[in-house]
């Protein structure tokens, strides 16, 4: 592009561009079959096949059973506090985190306001922040008047808004930076206000974007653990948290079983990531 511009007029993806290997494909294939085999199919099927049986390290043989499964979801029973926490966590922080993301990238990306690098840098710092420091640093903060929110789904959810915050705002602002500032120059023009562009204008060039910082900051939140585990009480304990315990017991079924659901749920919202933004190729 050189110095020249560019402006996102109907918010699609540009098509993908194939290039020919000749002779290299077989070596390139290989490469690509061995990398996930070692990094997605063999942790993952150990961890399938640790779910259904006994004694994860004796053959399979007269070994199966569904006694992990009942055991999780009908007898342990921090399963469904731990659920509901997690959930009820993942879509606070989420929609919270979006809608600051959006608001503090709108107006640094933009320049709207005094001290828009310094909103940028604050909004990207959290990123530098260990989990486990973050905790601490809310956990001496908030356990004494006059906002004592320990014991709290509260303190929970500002770990997670400040851990994801990063992750959200360099999301939107890689959508508004491709929306040229004179498509609402124009509207503003034609006698809009600006919330009127940004509602005709701003928001559906970057409605994709948005979604995908939603699901990116309600994944990220519904696995966090170095903050949680510093965080928690008996009633907010979140599914990381569940396993964890497990893990001082040795229950690597029960653990393989949460963990399967806790995959199930990311990749279902991998997928809505594809469906409701329409990446396809034009």
């Amino acid at each position: 592009m050189g110095r020249r511009g560019y402006s996102v007029i109907g918010g699609k993806s540009t098509g993908q561009r194939l290039a020919k290997l000749g002779p290299w494909i077989v070596p390139a294939m290989g490469l690509f079959v061995f990398v996930l085999a070692c990094s997605i199919i063999l942790p993952y099927g150990v961890l399938v096949r640790t779910a259904f049986v006994k004694n994860w390290s004796a053959p399979m043989a007269g070994n199966l059973t569904l006694d992990n499964w009942k055991f999780v979801f009908f007898e342990f029973s921090q399963t469904k506090q731990a659920l509901l926490n997690t959930f009820e966590l993942g879509f606070a922080a989420a929609s919270a985190g979006t809608l600051l993301a959006t608001t503090v990238g709108y107006l640094a990306i933009r320049k709207l306001v005094w001290g828009h690098r310094y909103l940028a840098f604050l909004a990207t710092a959290p990123v530098a922040i260990p989990g486990i420091v973050l905790a601490v640093g809310l956990f001496l903060a908030y356990t004494r008047p006059p906002f004592v929110l320990y014991g709290t789904l509260a303190i929970i959810f500002l770990a997670y808004l400040t851990k994801e915050l990063p992750v959200g705002y360099q999301q939107v602002q890689a959508s508004l930076k491709s929306v040229h500032p004179e498509l609402e120059d124009a509207s503003r023009i034609f006698g809009a206000t600006r919330l009127r562009t940004l509602w005709d204008i701003t928001a559906p060039l970057i409605r994709n974007g948005v979604i995908a910082t939603w699901i990116f900051i309600f994944i990220g939140s519904i696995r966090e653990l170095s903050a949680t585990i510093l965080l928690f009480t008996v009633k907010t304990k979140t599914i990381s948290v569940a396993m964890f315990d497990l893990r001082e017991s040795n229950d690597w079924g029960p653990i393989a079983v949460l963990s399967i659901t806790m995959l199930v749920i990311t990749f279902l919202m991998i997928a809505a990531i594809y469906r409701f933004t329409d990446r396809r190729a034009t």
